[in-house]
């Protein structure tokens, strides 16, 4: 192959002179072989290499340590014949700037770039220990709310991050999502893979160099209806792929699928998506609406940004009873307007200060009202007005004056809501200044506490009152199942496990390689049940739309 060196054409080897403006091309030389393995301890930039840690069509990924101060890092080393084709070099260079335009914690960290001195590229990032979030659910199954919503906010702080960068990923994919462990050992998501971002606003002549205008690109399960016409993608189309991502994450499997990826790009762009209820029964209808919304045809019908999309989603789980982590959506994920624009970042003393959030009393609302989508939500439910005022009285560390610090929304500053009940007011902290905002019961000790009644003891004779817990013990293959109920782990196979008594549970039964397996359980009495998962159906020939339609970097 040859390169125009003007507009980055390829052209075949027969080709003398670009058609378009007849520049002499460059012939695109790539020594013949396979790429020589490096070896340990070869010394690539200042890390050394220690091991080989994986391999694929673009290249191959290396262990490698500091000698000096012993980081240990990742070596991402493109092909020789990536390396000779620039506009494979091009994207392997943007991927580099994209994800140190952004730095999000929840994006994997590229810190060092360079060539070999046999011309192929490479670049030095964080190693990461675990697994992509497509492994992951393959060995898991699909995922409870519960499971999945952690993850996905995660995720969507990071990309609305990019897109506050201006940059818009557009190969969103379980593939390129790894599931490392923070320090609590929670899953902690890693956004991988900017290959082909887009740098939002870019003109089309930089555009055209890394990607032929005009042509779809991406993953084609995943790729929103304008990515599949090649028109018009900008930030929303993270949207469209994160909905995507997000139904399959709790249906086990993605909306759409087909035989081949014309028809999968047809049914993006012409298809209803299906309610995530109807395909995946066990889950309430309370979660189709947010989801469906996330994959409507047309961008400007989508949420604006992910953290609202996110937010949406936590709401109608909660509503629907699931048991969402407390904390799943913190106060700073409503500091991100529509498409991803930062608004003015708080205060020290604010974000220092414990409340339920909302303006204090008599401070003046911000000059055009704003609100974020999810504080428009929760300002409609019956009783919300009484939980927009809450503040914390406290003594002053100088002078030792008394004082009350609160929370407030002030001028442009959008306000974040709690998802959980506010606490209760009680009215104002004794020595406060008139008009000061009452605190929280939960702070102010009982003056005379209720004296406790104590339990009337049962008639002589009469039977011990039953357990309030019944016993169940399970017959399992494979013998080690996992026992889910209401999103929570609960035990293992073959137990015992304990259950309320007088009510049936919903347990959920799970094993890696094997099909979950949902079952109502009465719990009236001591039992024993017989549970057999059956194993996943390997699959020989990959589905459509695994494959990208263009190579974006794995």
């Amino acid at each position: 192959m040859s390169t125009c060196p003007t507009c980055r054409t390829e052209h075949a080897d027969a080709a003398a002179a670009c058609a378009q403006d007849a520049a002499t091309l460059e012939h695109n030389a790539a020594p013949p072989g396979a790429d020589p393995e490096l070896a340990a301890g070869t010394l690539v930039g200042e890390y050394r290499i220690e091991a080989k840690i994986g391999e694929g069509g673009f290249g191959t990924v290396y262990r490698a340590m500091h000698p000096i101060i012993g980081k240990a890092a990742a070596i991402k080393v493109l092909s020789r014949q990536c390396s000779a084709n620039p506009q494979l070099v091009s994207r392997f260079v943007a991927e580099a700037r994209a994800v140190n335009q952004i730095r999000h914690r929840n994006i994997i960290d590229i810190f060092s770039f360079g060539a070999l001195d046999d011309g192929r590229h490479y670049y030095v990032m964080e190693l990461l220990e675990g697994m992509t979030l497509d492994a992951y659910r393959r060995r898991r199954g699909r995922l409870t709310p519960a499971e999945a919503l952690p993850i996905l906010v995660r995720i969507a702080r990071a990309l609305d991050a990019a897109h506050a960068a201006g940059i818009a990923h557009r190969d969103l994919k379980p593939e390129n999502v790894f599931l490392a462990s923070d320090e609590d050992g929670a899953l902690f998501p890693k956004l991988l893979d900017f290959g082909i971002a887009k740098l939002l606003g870019e003109p089309a002549a930089v555009a055209a160099h890394k990607t032929r205008t005009g042509n779809p690109i991406g993953t084609p399960l995943y790729m929103s209806p304008e990515q599949c016409r090649g028109k018009n993608v900008d930030h929303r189309t993270d949207v469209y792929s994160f909905g995507v991502m997000a139904h399959e994450l709790l249906a086990g499997a993605p909306p759409f699928n087909a035989e081949s990826a014309l028809d999968l790009l047809i049914m993006h762009t012409s298809d209803p998506p299906p309610p995530l209820s109807r395909v995946a029964a066990h889950l309430s209808p309370a979660l189709d609406a947010p989801l469906l919304r996330m994959l409507e045809k047309d961008p400007a019908n989508r949420p604006s940004s992910l953290l609202e999309a996110t937010a949406a989603l936590v709401e109608a789980a909660r509503s629907a009873g699931y048991d969402v982590p407390a904390g799943v959506m913190r106060t700073g994920d409503a500091a991100l307007g529509p498409g991803g624009s930062v608004a003015p970042a708080r205060s020290r003393a604010d974000a220092l200060a414990p409340t339920q959030p909302g303006p204090a009393p008599g401070a003046a609302p911000g000059p055009r009202g704003t609100e974020t989508a999810l504080a428009s939500r929760l300002e409609s439910r019956p009783g919300a007005a009484s939980r927009r005022t809450a503040a914390l009285a406290a003594a002053a560390l100088l002078g030792g004056a008394a004082a009350v610090i609160t929370l407030r929304l002030d001028h442009d500053e959008p306000r974040s809501e709690a998802l959980h009940a506010p606490a209760l007011d009680v009215g104002a902290a004794p020595g406060a200044a008139p008009g000061a905002a009452p605190i929280s019961a939960a702070l102010v000790p009982s003056a005379t506490p209720a004296p406790a009644v104590a339990p009337a003891p049962p008639p002589e004779g009469a039977p011990p009152p039953p357990s309030p817990e019944v016993e169940l013990r399970i017959q399992a293959t494979p013998k080690d199942l996992d026992v889910w109920s209401e999103g929570k782990l609960i035990g293992k196979a073959p137990g015992p496990l304990r259950l309320p008594r007088g009510r049936a549970a919903t347990l959920t039964f799970k094993a890696p390689g094997y099909v979950e397996q949902v079952q109502e359980v009465p719990a009236e009495q001591d039992s024993a049940i017989t549970v057999t998962l059956k194993r996943v159906a390997s699959t020989r020939k990959r589905a459509a739309g695994q494959n990208d339609l263009e190579d974006p970097f794995q």
